[in-house]
């Protein structure tokens, strides 16, 4: 408890004034009571001793001496046992007051050091408080997007269409990830051997994204098959930085997109903020590629199990299913608009005969250089399928009789001019053997021909059944009226 100063200012100026007194009456000889001697003598001591509670260490010494030295005199002058029984008890209540005041110093020391002790202790335990939040706001925000990332899994895993899975990944990293201007999806273009921009998001709307093949990042990532992290592009040796006022770049995390064994793309997010991102983005955004290139490695092969359904593995036409599919909506929309829709049925002539002659490997040669041709004859918009063994459809929307016997016309002059002598070299040598012993020229055992039923909607029938019934029909009176024909009327 603090003494208050008027206290300890009362009591020095006190002591003061009784040691001058006592010192007067002193001097004053026997004329001075030795009661009133006495009194002062016994007030002086207390006073003295008191002044060590009070003041200071030095200040207390002083008043002690002071007073030892008035008393001392006073009992030397008047030698009264009285004075000298006073000056013995102050000199042993102050010999107490030194150890009691000596023991209250160290024990305030010890004090003093438990309390810095605590105090350290304290500051030491805020810290690691401090630092215990820290970690637990780290964990929370971790969790969180780990929960995130889980949901966008439960996503991917339901998506087929590779453009929609790009478009997520790409505003699925740039809010889980944060602090970025912009992200950026690039994916490589197989014809050309060069990244193309496919999906990005953006901060700002506005800014325009210039490197549509990407940068010395993008290519730096595809070169090396490793994620980067660059917090300060211009300090970092391997890039050389051109500054772009519309869109500067200061900070780069990205990673490479790998489908089996290969990089296909590169995706990267930026910032023109330094040091905008930590190796915890970087593992994160590694994992969510992951996520992402599983996601697009099955949308490719649903799309290619999806084409496999549609279409022959042979020749690559469509399928019949599907053939009649499209030929039931083309009458559908041909009826509405009353326009004309026609449908060829092409056979192959003595194609038995052909697999025969010269085995079922020359034959699946023919059949795939035939549906290259109806490919190259067929004009914009048509539709070829193999429908069957070697019999081949095509629709051809918005045409009439004259036209669609234009185009069958076509497709048999042009097999008619085609020679498969040598489609296949390793067949070459039965060729030549079963040439020699059939006693034919070269040139004909290795030419085909083909015959065509043609159809047309609405005048030869109504609907897609009936169509298909009617140019069968007009195919076989081609192969009956001597084959290598067109057949367009009953």
């Amino acid at each position: 408890m603090t003494t208050p100063l008027g206290a300890r200012w009362l009591v020095g100026l006190s002591m003061v004034a009784v040691a001058a007194l006592t010192a007067t009456f002193v001097a004053a000889g026997a004329s001075t009571p030795p009661s009133l001697l006495r009194a002062l003598a016994l007030v002086l001591a207390s006073l003295a001793t008191y002044s060590w509670v009070l003041h200071t260490i030095g200040l207390s010494l002083f008043f002690s001496i002071v007073a030892l030295l008035t008393l001392l005199w006073a009992w030397a002058a008047r030698h009264d046992p009285v004075l000298g029984s006073i000056v013995l008890g102050f000199a042993a209540s102050l010999a107490a007051a030194a150890v009691t005041r000596r023991r209250r110093s160290r024990r305030l020391l010890r004090l003093q050091e438990s309390l810095e002790d605590l105090t350290e202790e304290q500051r030491v335990k805020e810290q690691l408080i401090g630092s215990a939040h820290q970690t637990h706001g780290a964990l929370q925000r971790k969790l969180s997007r780990y929960v995130q990332l889980q949901a966008i899994a439960e996503t991917l895993s339901n998506m087929t269409d590779v453009a929609s899975i790009a478009q997520l990944a790409v505003d699925s990293a740039f809010n889980l990830i944060g602090k970025s201007d912009a992200c950026l999806l690039f994916l490589v273009d197989a014809e050309r051997q060069e990244l193309s921009l496919f999906a990005s998001k953006k901060r700002d709307a506005s800014v325009n994204i210039h490197a549509k093949h990407g940068d010395q990042f993008d290519r730096y990532i595809l070169r090396t098959h490793r994620p980067l992290l660059v917090n300060d592009v211009r300090r970092d040796f391997r890039f050389t930085v051109n500054v772009s006022q519309d869109r500067p770049i200061s900070a780069v995390i990205a990673c490479p997109l790998i489908l089996g064994e290969s990089p296909e793309g590169v995706l990267r997010l930026d910032s023109a903020q330094p040091g905008a991102y930590t190796q915890d983005d970087l593992r994160f955004l590694d994992i969510f590629l992951d996520l992402v290139a599983t996601a697009l490695t099955n949308a490719r092969l649903f799309g290619q199990i999806q084409q496999l359904a549609v279409t022959d593995g042979l020749t690559g036409l469509a399928l019949r299913r599907p053939f009649m599919e499209a030929l039931g909506r083309e009458l559908v929309r041909a009826g509405r608009s009353r326009e004309p829709a026609s449908v060829l049925i092409i056979d192959v002539d003595h194609f038995k005969r052909y697999n025969d002659t010269f085995g079922h490997t020359a034959g699946d040669v023919v059949l795939k250089g035939i549906a290259e041709m109806l490919r190259e004859a067929a004009p914009p918009g048509a539709l070829a399928a193999r429908h069957g063994g070697e019999e081949f459809a095509v629709l051809l929307p918005r045409m009439s009789r004259g036209q669609a016997t234009e185009v069958a016309e076509a497709i048999r002059a042009l097999v008619e001019r085609r020679r498969f002598r040598d489609a296949d070299p390793r067949a070459n040598g039965a060729r030549r053997d079963k040439e020699q012993r059939a006693g034919a020229p070269p040139a004909d055992a290795a030419r085909v021909t083909v015959s065509a039923g043609v159809a047309t909607f609405p005048e030869d029938a109504q609907s897609e059944l009936e169509l298909i019934r009617v140019a069968d029909e007009r195919l076989y009176r081609a192969k009956h009226d001597g084959r290598n024909l067109v057949c367009a009327a009953r």
